[in-house]
């Protein structure tokens, strides 16, 4: 029979493991908190209405991205190391496990033509996948326009908004990447604006009630994807 001394040491290794607490399997944890956001000022105000730390928002140093020239820039501004980098730099140096994507309207919607936008935006994915081929990529839709934005906007109408949706999500059709439509979730269907509860002033900017939402549809998109 085993002595005591053995019988009592059997016992502490049996408490020690028992007692160490679970790990949360990773279908239990929130996806967003394993989403870095790229975009332009309506994802850099993530960090300031939407409740996401600044290391997980990724825009240009002047918070905001020009999408014509978004393959050619260093459009990343890294919080932490305090540089300019380009995306594809930015994913092979942080490996995001989920990279969300919401360019195409600072200079892109009613600015670029279907071809032009359509091959940048194709340019940028590719970019992406290349640098980081385990990040899982989800292109959010472009975001609705403030329906005072017409006093300052001229090319860029909530037209041209809803266009660049459609070359958009056919575009991710194409090359099988998943896209999440939050642009229907916000908009005012009688006006075809942002809802006047989400808007936070004359342009596209958003309230913290808007990121809610997004938040929530990105959320219910990925754990949809089981990323």
């Amino acid at each position: 029979m085993p002595s005591h001394r053995k019988i009592i040491s059997l016992f502490l290794i049996f408490a020690f493991f028992f007692a160490l607490p679970l790990k949360p399997s990773a279908a239990s944890e929130d996806p967003v908190d394993r989403m870095i956001f790229f975009g332009d000022s309506t994802t850099a105000h993530l960090a300031l209405r939407g409740g996401i730390p600044k290391e997980r928002v990724w825009s240009g140093a002047a918070s905001t991205v020009l999408f014509e020239t978004v393959n050619r820039t260093k459009c990343v501004h890294l919080q932490k190391e305090n540089k300019n980098v380009t995306l594809p730099e930015a994913v092979a140096l942080k490996n995001p496990q989920i990279l969300v994507i919401t360019v195409g309207v600072s200079g892109g919607a009613g600015t670029l033509p279907e071809e032009v936008f359509t091959e940048t935006y194709r340019e940028l994915l590719l970019s992406v996948r290349k640098a980081n081929p385990q990040t899982k990529i989800l292109v959010q839709s472009l975001l609705p326009l403030s329906d005072r934005s017409v006093k300052y906007y001229k090319r860029l109408t909530k037209e041209a908004v809803l266009q660049a949706n459609l070359w958009l999500r056919s575009l991710c059709e194409e090359m099988q990447i998943p896209y999440a439509d939050s642009h229907s979730l916000l908009i005012d269907p009688d006006t075809g604006y942002l809802k006047p509860e989400y808007q936070n002033d004359e342009y596209m900017h958003l309230t913290s009630a808007a990121y809610a939402v997004i938040l929530e549809n990105l959320r219910s998109r990925a754990a949809e994807l089981g990323y």
